[in-house]
């Protein structure tokens, strides 16, 4: 990057300008071929409240559960399982917008009990543990990520929010019965941390083998950055058949002393700057919607104005975007922006240091109206929810949507996880 980043990148608040209600005017929607097409679900559909007959019950619990992701894509793993149902025993978040989500797909769990709106280090004793979640198939973990980013502080195991994880942790060896298989999701780096070695020693102190990787839905040829660290965990005699079908474009990065065996260093050690994809890269007009507000959705002049050297801008013929974060409308830094291929061609060039097109300056009115952010829906396009997955639009505002999107998981890369832990 050419230019050192600003104090603060935050979208400013909004104030007089000329430009400010030009409408946005960029040729960017989707063809109907490419418009998704999945059909919303019927409340009928919730796999909550019917089951085959001769269902086999997964029964799943997802701490720090967000708005039910994780149950998503064990879902979507099973879908070629006949037979095979996710029956969730508890998901477990304090975010009432997450909350909000959770219920608009599965609107009957909060009459059931599922829905814990809990913090997760008033349920981490072994008598909680063991009495609420015992004898369960599946836990998800998706522990807060901010003791562990590049640009926190980096204090791991000493931050606060790390506390309710780590209790976790210290209680898993002591369980009288643990769940048999476990997801644990975080961002990379976390790899380095002392919790990640207090992680895989309670596994191992429990009798689980264990696995971890570098995933991306980049890597599956979704055109869109979220580089994730993942474990994956089965409990003994359960273990991972290296005969069967391997996550070839994930990254192993790790494994336990019975996984380690014919995992080669240079295996282990590989990181994503040095392999290559066999995924066909989709292009981003794949994941438009149509119609979409483009008034409400244009890139304010006064946001272009003021940071206009920092944002990211791709096109519907792009094959990347950055990663989308919970602070996505809110700072340069959340995610990219959409302009047409016509006016990328004209207005852009790469970065050499970041390899992302960037606006070539200086500033010019003309570019104020030709960019917006992606909506909700486009987000979560990215992520892979389907249209069958519900935004509640009424009851959320499109911020508070992009927050909970945006701190949400990749269901493709998860999806494709679960199938690999669920394998026996």
């Amino acid at each position: 990057m050419s230019a050192a980043a600003p104090a603060a990148a935050t979208v400013p608040s909004p104030r007089r300008n000329p430009h400010r209600h030009r409408r946005w005017r960029g040729s960017t929607r989707c063809p109907a071929s490419a418009s998704p097409s999945t059909p919303a679900r019927s409340e009928s559909d919730d796999p909550s409240t019917t089951a085959p007959v001769n269902e086999r019950q997964i029964k799943l619990v997802e701490f720090y559960a967000g708005m039910g992701t994780m149950r998503w894509s064990l879902e979507r793993a099973l879908e070629s399982d006949a037979g095979a149902v996710v029956t969730a025993l508890a998901s477990i978040d304090n975010s009432e917008v997450a909350n909000a989500v959770y219920l608009a797909n599965y609107p009957h769990e909060d009459a059931s009990g599922v829905l814990m709106r809990r913090n997760v280090e008033h349920l981490s004793s072994v008598p909680s543990l063991d009495a609420k979640f015992g004898g369960a198939d599946v836990w998800t973990l998706a522990p807060p990520c901010q003791p562990y980013t590049r640009k926190g502080k980096q204090l791991h195991g000493d931050d606060p929010r790390a506390q309710s994880f780590i209790g976790i942790l210290e209680s898993l060896p002591q369980l009288a019965r643990p769940p048999e298989r476990i997801l644990v999701e975080n961002v990379v780096g976390f790899e380095g941390s002392e919790t990640r070695n207090a992680l895989v020693a309670a596994l191992d102190e429990a009798g689980y083998v264990w696995r971890e990787y570098h995933a991306s839905p980049v890597d599956i040829g979704v055109p869109c950055t979220r580089d994730r660290y993942y474990l994956l965990a089965k409990r003994k005699p359960l273990a991972f058949e290296d005969d069967a079908p391997r996550l070839q474009n994930f990254a192993l990065v790790g494994a336990s002393d019975e996984c380690a065996d014919g995992i080669d260093g240079e295996c282990r050690s590989e990181t994503r700057s040095t392999r290559l994809t066999s995924a066909r890269m989709r292009r981003i007009v794949e994941y438009l919607e149509r119609p979409v507000d483009d008034w409400a959705l244009s890139v304010e002049a006064d946001t272009i104005e003021r940071y206009w050297r920092w944002l990211d801008v791709v096109s519907p013929s792009s094959t990347r975007c950055s990663t989308f974060t919970s602070g996505y409308g809110k700072t340069v830094y959340g995610g990219s922006v959409l302009a047409s291929d016509a006016f990328v061609k004209a207005h852009c060039e790469v970065d050499d240091t970041s390899g992302r097109y960037r606006l070539v300056g200086p500033f010019k009115e003309e570019w104020c109206g030709e960019m917006r952010y992606f909506s909700p829906r486009e987000v979560a396009n990215f992520h892979g929810l389907d249209r069958g997955w519900r935004l509640p639009s009424k009851e959320l505002t499109r911020r508070q949507l992009w927050f909970t999107v945006g701190n949400s998981i990749s269901v493709d890369v998860v999806a494709a996880l679960m199938r690999e832990l669920m394998r026996d």
